[in-house]
């Protein structure tokens, strides 16, 4: 079975149909989706200016973490459900867009970025976790997320540009 015909299959779903032809319910989705990208980005923005030293220098890097990171992790939550019920509502305008895979492969950068930043980087915080200045890998992770959420928002945006 192809990713062509699983789209195709999708579709044709009630579920997606619903979403897709009702009234509120695509536009509430999208909603959520936006919202929760606001408050997910914005703050994982806050921990990467922390990162790249443009900001919070004075506050600890695991106070900024520890604070944060819990509220951008439900965000995110938030928006991975609206996001699958986005793409299960167009699932063939997602297939044939190049915005739409542009984006699935900058989040895998971003999830690849995060995963070597919490096994390599962040393992070594405590010597550096005061510091104004973060080391050069610390430094180098938050530089690449704030380009690849940028990027990711801006596929999304693009998006509603290719038609079905």
């Amino acid at each position: 079975m192809s990713i062509l015909s699983i789209c195709q299959w999708l579709q044709n779903e009630s579920i997606g149909t619903s979403i897709r032809e009702s009234l509120w319910t695509f536009p509430i989705i999208e909603t959520v989706h936006l919202l929760a990208l606001a408050f997910s980005v914005g703050i994982i923005v806050l921990v990467d200016l922390r990162l790249t030293g443009f900001a919070m220098k004075e506050q600890p890097v695991t106070e900024v973490f520890g604070r944060l990171q819990p509220m951008a992790l439900k965000g995110f939550a938030i928006n991975v459900v609206s996001g699958v019920l986005l793409f299960w509502s167009e699932p063939l305008k997602c297939y044939n867009s190049p915005y739409f895979r542009a984006k699935l492969i900058m989040l895998f950068v971003l999830g690849v970025n995060a995963l070597l930043f919490s096994a390599k980087t962040y393992k070594s915080v405590a010597s550096w976790d005061k510091a104004a200045v973060t080391p050069v890998p610390a430094r180098m992770a938050g530089w690449v997320s704030l380009v690849f959420w940028a990027g990711v928002i801006i596929m999304g945006r693009a998006i509603a540009y290719v038609s079905s």
